[in-house]
């Protein structure tokens, strides 16, 4: 039976669904305190929540549920008020004496029970909370019997059924649109592996939100990753949270930019990254759930969201994830991570911003400067036709064939920049359309404007299958200041 007036309530803690544990002692220290007993799968449940949502009562609900199934009831009744979880064995329930849900039970500042009401009685509820309830049918409606009540079977099916159900993330708002994994305990510790959880890399623009270790290795779990994927999503973060990669600006700009992952070194083969046939995707898990995780982690920490923080005009497919492992074996070249300064035996991720990859049909070139000038010309409309120069890092992916070529000349990257800066350039005069540069503005009709302000802002990686002379340029993220950051990727951590 449920605890009669002015007997004493027994004390508890219980973790909230937004933060630390509650503790009654600390409800009490403001005055009397409402706690309502619900469950997520009692309709009684929800409609009760959703009548005091509107009455601002100041009601803290303990549902005897797993954290994510008490946020989901909570979410779907608009309640926006304190929710406590209470998993198995609820123990907490016991204590109260609860047979049915809800029950709601006014404690006073003494630690006495001051009322109690069960079911959803809105002239009983109205009184007890001292709040207007209104009139809306039903006056009256019995509620579900307590989880606490159910003997060891029922508790036991309960436990093996789990809370994994995909339309669980959706109502949580824990998606991008695709199905996701339940970020339960037991994946999200084995995600980590050993790593302190409350580590933070710092916040998340654009709402700023903390990535600690934890909510990170969530967003893992989330996007599809396997453990042996998470050094590199740790290592992705922590460069996209580098001040000058500037995710704010990408994060909250009209532009279409997303963030492009490109792994190179030996963790690529326990990550199982795909370098070859189909490189930019699809197929591949850790490509697609790594550059997946990141995504998430600027949507569901950092409050990018399309329509809310993310204001990108379009969008592109890109913004799901992006991550690509350059074929270093392949690669008549050094790799991008030895081009940047670290050794040729570390795993690093180099973080980019861009637009959606453009395919360029290259299969007649066969030397160096005329497929240097397909492939610098096939980006010359990137951003804006008239946009030059363009001002910002351009990625460009060579398959092998072409990489081939490019090489048979005696070409290294740095020859293949040069000429792809120098092909493409047009006469200033031919520009003066629509949108269009300063400099443009300002130069004679006849000066030569080039599409890139220097051979550096061209980037070049090798990736994809042996046969087929296609390869591919992303579009870039324009007027962001911002610029590439590449971190190694640590193993043993």
């Amino acid at each position: 039976m449920p605890l009669a007036a002015d007997m004493p309530a027994p004390d508890f803690a219980l973790p909230s669904t937004t933060g630390g544990p509650v503790e009654l002692a600390g409800l009490l220290a403001a005055g009397p305190a409402i706690v309502m007993f619900v469950t997520d799968d009692c309709p009684t449940c929800e409609l009760t929540l959703r009548r005091i949502a509107t009455a601002g009562a100041g009601v803290t609900v303990v549902c005897e549920a797993p954290a994510a199934a008490a946020s989901r009831l909570a979410a779907r009744a608009g309640f926006d008020g304190r929710v406590l979880a209470e998993p198995a064995p609820y123990e907490t329930s016991r204590a109260y004496g609860l047979e049915a849900v809800p029950t709601t039970v006014k404690i006073a500042p003494s630690g006495a029970v001051a009322g109690t009401v069960v079911g959803w009685d809105a002239a009983a509820l109205s009184a007890l909370l001292g709040a207007d309830l209104g009139a809306d049918p039903p006056a009256r409606k019995p509620g579900c019997a307590a989880r606490s009540t159910y003997d060891a079977a029922q508790l036991a099916a309960e436990a093996a059924t789990g809370d994994d159900d995909p339309e669980a993330m959706f109502e949580l708002g824990w998606t991008d649109g695709l199905p996701t994994v339940a970020p339960t305990p037991e994946r999200v510790a084995a995600m980590l592996a050993g790593r302190d959880p409350s580590a933070s890399l710092g916040p998340v623009p654009p709402g700023m939100g903390d990535a600690t270790l934890e909510r990170v290795a969530a967003c893992a779990v989330l996007a599809g990753c396997r453990p042996e994927h998470f050094a590199v999503v740790e290592a992705a973060v922590r460069a996209m949270l580098e001040p000058g990669f500037n995710l704010h600006g990408q994060a909250v700009t009209t532009q279409p930019a997303g963030q492009i992952a490109v792994v190179n070194g030996p963790v690529r083969r326990p990550a199982g990254l795909n370098p070859g046939m189909g490189a930019l995707g699809p197929g591949t898990r850790g490509n697609a759930t790594i550059g997946r995780a990141l995504r998430l982690v600027v949507a569901l920490t950092g409050e990018g969201m399309p329509g809310r923080l993310d204001r990108s005009t379009l969008g592109q497919s890109g913004k799901l994830g992006c991550c690509v492992a350059e074929d270093e074996e392949r690669s008549p070249w050094p790799p991008l991570h030895v081009e940047r300064g670290l050794a040729a035996g570390a795993s690093a991720v180099t973080l980019l911003a861009g637009d959606a990859p453009l395919s360029i049909s290259e299969h007649r070139s066969r030397t160096p400067e005329e497929l240097a000038a397909a492939l610098g010309w096939a980006a010359a409309t990137l951003w804006s036709p008239n946009w030059w120069p363009i001002g910002a890092a351009t990625l460009f992916v060579i398959c092998p064939e072409h990489a081939d070529t490019l090489a048979a000349g005696g070409w290294g990257k740095d020859d293949v920049r040069w000429a792809i800066w120098e092909a493409v350039r047009r006469p200033a005069g031919e520009l003066r359309h629509g949108e269009f540069t300063a400099r443009v503005a300002n130069a004679h009709d006849t000066e030569l404007v080039p599409k890139w302000d220097s051979p550096d802002d061209i980037i070049i990686i090798v990736a994809g299958g042996e046969a087929g002379r296609f390869s591919a340029v992303f579009g870039p993220c324009v007027g962001m200041d911002w610029s590439p950051v590449t971190l190694e990727v640590r193993c043993d951590t």
